[in-house]
């Protein structure tokens, strides 16, 4: 018979790993009797144990097979997600978010990407009442049977209220809405956006709802080159998605590059925009060897030798006389912003 020893493993009596092991009705520390109720000292609840619901279940089960997925195909995010669209000060977030908004509530394409139809509520922070619908006053084909909600009198997302409007505008859609708020600082109380804890505090719950109701899209801004995201970056671990916007004026009209960073291999991280009028944007195939750094010397003269036949890490080293360090590193961002393709040999190709 096993005898315990206080220096012994425990986990080596045969009772352990069993129901056994749990004692229902243990004695109380200061009388060693059994006690029935919950002990005065430890407040350990002596009783029988209350039953404890499954939480796992087997990742292939039907319940897990209801969240949002981006199978395969190329999207600007994920379903049923919280995305952070980020830019510079002054970029025309909003103008670009009502333009999304309205492609999204018409299911048109947005700079060739196909939308699904879905109910939009925009939750206009930054703005006044007049700006944001002198903004939507520019889209005529915006009509009362557009399913573009606007809400210019919300509470802050922080508070039960303001979340519970979302929740409520989402659930009222049966699943097929999309929330835009603009922006993420005016929609929060005074709060410290730059300690973790706080940011956590603020993101889970709105994370929670946009998981189980609809996708939610937080508008925020970047530093002025917009290559940092303002706050903590616990912000960004916090969304799901995460999209920075860098302008390009232009002659004729300007060209906007997303940048996306999240989870899901069906997700567009890299998309040009160009947009002529505040309307409309459509696509922008941008001109690998036009855009260049100057500064860059060890991306053209790849390009160059990729434009006339597909070629490994190895033979572009061979041909372009940079180590294979240096090639893999620059293939690795011409693959992110889709300017390379590699192929099902592993070689790699640019048209030209």
């Amino acid at each position: 018979m096993y005898e315990y020893n206080e220096f012994e493993d425990e986990t080596l009596a045969p009772d352990f790993w069993t129901k056994d092991h749990y004692d229902d009705e243990p004695d109380h520390p200061l009388t060693g009797k059994a006690n029935k109720n919950y002990d005065p000292v430890c407040y350990l609840r002596t009783g029988p144990p209350l039953p404890v619901p499954d939480a796992f279940h087997q990742v292939k089960a039907e319940r897990l097979q209801s969240y949002g997925r981006a199978n395969g195909h190329q999207k600007l995010w994920i379903q049923n997600s919280l995305v952070l669209l980020a830019g510079p000060p002054k970029i025309g977030k909003t103008t670009i978010a009502v333009a999304l908004g309205k492609a999204i509530a018409q299911g048109k394409p947005f700079g060739g990407f196909q939308l699904e139809k879905q109910a939009v509520g925009y939750l206009s922070f930054d703005d006044s009442p007049g700006e944001i619908l002198a903004t939507i006053d520019r889209h005529p084909d915006i009509t009362a049977n557009t399913n573009f909600y606007l809400n210019i009198e919300a509470q802050p997302i922080d508070t039960p209220q303001g979340l519970e409007a979302i929740e409520n505008f989402l659930i009222k859609q049966r699943g097929n809405g999309i929330v835009i708020i603009d922006s993420f600082h005016a929609a929060i109380r005074k709060s410290q956006t730059r300690d973790a804890r706080a940011i956590r505090k603020l993101i889970t719950p709105l994370k929670y709802v946009a998981e189980r109701a609809g996708t939610i899209i937080l508008l925020h801004h970047t530093d002025a080159r917009g290559n940092q995201i303002a706050d903590h970056t616990q912000l960004q671990a916090a969304v799901s998605q995460t999209i920075q916007m860098k302008l390009e004026q232009r002659e004729k009209g300007r060209i906007i590059h997303w940048k996306s960073q999240g989870r899901g291999t069906g997700i567009c991280r890299n998309a040009y925009f160009r947009s002529e009028s505040e309307t409309h944007y459509a696509p922008h195939n941008p001109n690998p060897l036009a855009n260049l750094n100057p500064r860059d010397r060890s991306t053209k003269p790849i390009l160059e030798a990729l434009q006339k036949k597909p070629m490994n890490v190895h033979d572009l080293s061979s041909k372009t006389g940079l180590t294979v360090r240096r090639v893999q590193k620059r293939i690795k961002h011409l693959l992110e912003s889709a300017i390379v393709t590699r192929t099902n040999t592993g070689h790699f190709t640019c048209p030209a």
